[in-house]
């Protein structure tokens, strides 16, 4: 498997004047509505409402000492705490230290100036915990005015973080369970899961990125799992071997670090994550940084307009993934 990226992308979508089709509905609803999660809280889990500002974005409120917050739940986020923009970093009036080689956004650009420090206090839903990690960055894609426009985050929750609290996103309800670190017992969902016709597909945790295998066109590889990103989306480098045709699109994306791209769709004929065959739309081209660093491994990010309409529910105590098969 690939080496640690350091992945930050925070990818931001500029242009959401897109086809319905593309909107987050997790499918079939009659089924979805049947499932509940609430009994994990007998297991010592703490329960976050899941907001949803804009088709396919995933908020949370925060309250970090004792000052209202808006956070991206951002699985494409690789940390493990709260990533705030820098401007907090006098405003928390916390003590703070340089961190060296952050990491990179999915452009590839080195995310620079960035410090660290702990929160006295983080209050989520009704998950109390302290000491947890603070990291201030320059976050150009929350800063940019469409970002501000439309969902107003103030930062990021990440894959490190959720993997540290043993986390479950269960895109059905829109909730977000937590079990902070030493307290309650690890959550056992998959049995009833899968009784309730939901695939499962183990992803893989390197650092504090998250990566599920996936097949696109019949071409294997491993994408980033990543809630973060309002569309999925492929390398353009791996077209020809998906034997497809890119077309013009009127999205582009801004990354944590600025960049902004200009992208392409290109049509699917099958999409599977792990080896089982999901739902999905036309696909998102791009250029990423990731996909040299780590010579064409890592070919993409899974995001949610796949995620969503498959009623995925990511369980990173047990690192699995649950969803409909195409078959359902």
């Amino acid at each position: 498997m690939t080496p640690h990226l350091r992945l930050r992308s925070g990818l931001a979508l500029l242009t959401l004047s897109l086809s319905s089709g593309l909107f987050f509905t997790a499918a079939p609803s009659a089924v979805a509505q049947a499932i509940s999660l609430d009994l994990l809280q007998r297991d010592g889990f703490g329960v976050v409402p899941i907001k949803r500002p804009q088709p396919n974005t995933l908020t949370v409120d925060a309250t970090i000492n004792g000052r209202k917050l808006r956070l991206n739940l951002d699985t494409g986020w690789g940390d493990e705490g709260i990533t705030l923009d820098q401007d907090y970093a006098r405003t928390m009036r916390v003590p703070t230290e340089p961190v060296k080689e952050f990491g990179r956004s999915a452009s590839g650009k080195e995310i620079t100036g960035v410090t660290r420090g702990r929160a006295d206090q983080v209050l989520l839903g009704n998950v109390q915990m302290a000491g947890v990690p603070l990291f201030f960055a320059p976050l150009r894609s929350i800063q940019h005015e469409a970002s501000r426009r439309t969902t107003g985050v103030n930062g990021f929750l990440g894959a490190g973080f959720l993997r540290t609290c043993s986390a479950v996103v269960d895109l059905h309800n829109l909730r977000l369970y937590l079990r902070p670190p030493g307290t309650g017992k690890r959550a056992m969902i998959g049995p009833g899961l899968k009784g309730a016709g939901l695939a499962e597909a183990p992803f893989l945790m390197r650092g504090h990125n998250a990566y599920v295998q996936v097949e696109v066109n019949g071409v294997p590889g491993h994408m980033i799992l990543d809630t973060g990103a309002t569309l999925a989306a492929v390398d353009t480098r791996l077209a020809p071997k998906m034997k497809t045709a890119e077309f013009i699109s009127r999205a582009g994306v801004i990354d944590a670090a600025g960049v902004i791209s200009r992208t392409k769709f290109a049509k699917l004929r099958s999409f599977k994550i792990g080896d089982v065959p999901v739902r999905a739309p036309d696909v998102r081209m791009g250029t990423f940084g990731f996909y040299g660093a780590s010579r064409g491994e890592v070919i993409g990010v899974l995001g949610m307009d796949i995620l969503g309409r498959n009623g995925t529910i990511i369980d990173f105590g047990q690192q699995k993934l649950y969803f409909y098969p195409l078959t359902q």
